[in-house]
């Protein structure tokens, strides 16, 4: 029995390409130096979305420091966009969103980025390889190939996997940073 996996070369050849290095470089000037938390998934209940924001404002708290030098890239893809649940949990978000950016933004600096849509490949790689670290954090979850895209696409092998006891890949990814997605401290 094999567990299901993705297309390793799809994601580790990818960066070879010319067009991918350019957008790389102009995001990492974009970037200016700050560091990347990276968070994407499907918009969904399980995904445990509204508390990883509540840790990442408890971080935010906890230490100023940090202020100005770390960003969450937040990408939620579209779901059951009709239904009136998802249609509130999307309200929820975007207003845990504007209270954090609201509450810690400078006029250089804001805490988090939002993107609600699909993304095209090329821009997913780009924010793999980019991000220094990635919050894969659902409540629960089965395979979530997120996890095994971000790692296929850090070829420098660099990078930290943040991957909730609650992800049935979180088996597999044993080098990766294991957390209890309940738990705001972890």
């Amino acid at each position: 029995t094999f567990p299901m996996g993705i297309d390793y070369r799809r994601y580790s050849d990818y960066l070879n390409s010319r067009k991918i290095a350019r957008e790389i470089s102009e995001f990492k000037q974009n970037m200016s130096g700050k560091k990347m938390i990276l968070s994407m998934d499907r918009l969904d209940f399980t995904k445990g979305i509204i508390e990883r924001l509540n840790a990442f404002e408890l971080f935010l708290k906890k230490y100023p420091q940090f202020h100005g030098k770390v960003q969450m890239v937040l990408v939620n893809v579209p779901s059951r966009t009709e239904v009136d649940t998802y249609i509130k949990l999307r309200k929820r978000i975007n207003e845990q969103i504007g209270r954090i950016n609201g509450k810690y933004n400078t006029l250089s600096w804001s805490p988090i980025q939002y993107l609600y849509r699909s993304l095209p490949f090329d821009m997913i790689m780009t924010l793999y390889h980019c991000a220094d670290v990635c919050l894969v954090t659902p409540l629960r979850d089965g395979m979530n190939l997120v996890a095994k895209e971000y790692i296929a696409a850090r070829v420098d092998c660099d990078g930290v996997l943040i991957l909730s006891e609650m992800a049935g890949v979180s088996e597999e990814l044993g080098e990766a940073l294991i957390v209890n997605p309940n738990n705001r401290e972890e």
